[in-house]
Parts: structure tokens; sequence; C-alpha cells
């Protein structure tokens, strides 16, 4: 009871703060399936009645930790880009290293990002978060993508189908990485991603031009 009046006499959105901790805690330990509305009140020390003040059920639940999360990589993809210089190549090979760096490596990361990835096709309210997010991700790189067709002077270039194509490397990389850390380094996984857009450089880029 101590422990749910602290809850009540907090701030409303550190509460939802204490819920989304509460929530990846669960999903870590038991996956999504596993997790339950009682077990995160349990995790968090609150009653089960305490949720519906802030959320609808479970899945809206999850939804907004997956925001949360990926709001922060996010924020550090955007920052670490905007630090980089004015040079699209500066911009994406900023976005490559943010992408393999320590912070981004976190083991707990990876299991809160495996279990959302399990959990996307199972509700409305955490597919609309994925696709958000996904969307966010991909903005970020092709913002730097149609920079450097622009650079190039590379006409028709379809910087959304790039993206969709980097975001695919990237990610298989960023998940082998975290799994099977001895298979390649972080330092090799950003010269794959370097390579890929010198093989745009190189005329790759027509790959990715609409025929006339």
């Amino acid at each position: 009871m101590a422990e749910e009046a602290r809850f009540l006499r907090m701030d409303p959105e550190l509460r939802k703060a204490n819920l989304v901790a509460a929530t990846l805690t669960c999903l870590k330990k038991y996956g999504f399936v596993g997790t339950s509305i009682r077990k995160i009140c349990a995790e968090a020390g609150v009653s089960v009645g305490l949720i519906s003040h802030h959320y609808a059920g479970k899945d809206e639940l999850v939804a907004d930790a997956y925001l949360q999360i990926t709001g922060q990589v996010m924020s550090l993809l955007r920052e670490s880009v905007a630090a980089s210089g004015s040079g699209a190549r500066q911009h994406l090979s900023a976005f490559f290293e943010a992408s393999f760096s320590a912070r981004m490596l976190d083991p707990e990361l990876l299991e809160a990002w495996l279990a959302f990835w399990g959990a996307v096709k199972t509700a409305d309210a955490i597919n609309r978060a994925h696709d958000h997010s996904y969307g966010e991700y991909r903005t970020i790189m092709g913002d730097a993508l149609i920079l450097l067709a622009q650079e190039e002077g590379w006409d028709g270039f379809d910087s959304v189908l790039a993206a969709i194509g980097l975001s695919a490397l990237l990610d298989g990389l960023w998940l082998e990485c975290g799994l099977n850390p001895d298979t390649f380094t972080p330092a090799q996984g950003v010269q794959i991603c370097e390579a890929w857009v010198d093989g745009l450089q190189m005329g790759g880029y027509r790959r990715f031009v609409s025929p006339c």
C-alpha cells in the first residue's frame, strides 16, 4: 500500500514512465505472450486498477513502451547526424557509427527490440507504433540519401527505395552483431555500410532510378 500511495503522488508522466519500465522488465522476463497486466502491475508495485488511468490495456502499454525506446534511438541518431557536418557522406557515416555504438548494441536494448518485433503483428496499437518508428528511422536515413543524390546530381533517384534497402542491411547487421558479437566487430559493420554507399557512388545508384 505504501508503494502504491507513493506511485499515486507521482507526476502523471513519471507514473507512465514507471509503468513503461515495468513493462520492459516483464517483456524481457516473459516475452510478449507471457507478459500480462497483472505481472506488469506486480513489477511496478501497483494494483491492476491503476493501469486504466493511463492505458486501455496491455497492447497500448506495450506500444507506448515501444515508442519510448524507439524515441531514444531516434534522438541518438538525429543528434549524431546533426553534429557530423554538412555533407551527405558525413551524415551517413555518423548514422552508421551511431548504429553500431555501445549504446545501440546494449544487450538490454536488443532484448527489448526482439520482444517488440515478436509482438508487432499481434495488435493494431503495437503495429502502429512499429510503423511510426520505422517511418522515422527511414526518414532520417532518406534525408541523407536525398542530400547525397543532390550532391552527386542523380536525376530520378528513389531515396525511399534506397532507404528501405539500406535499413534492411543495417537491421540485419545490427541484429547479427548483437546476437553473435564474434561474427564481426562494430567497426566492420560500419565498413560494410560504407561500402554499400560507395557502390551507389560508383554507379549503383542507377538501381534506384525509375525507368522513364
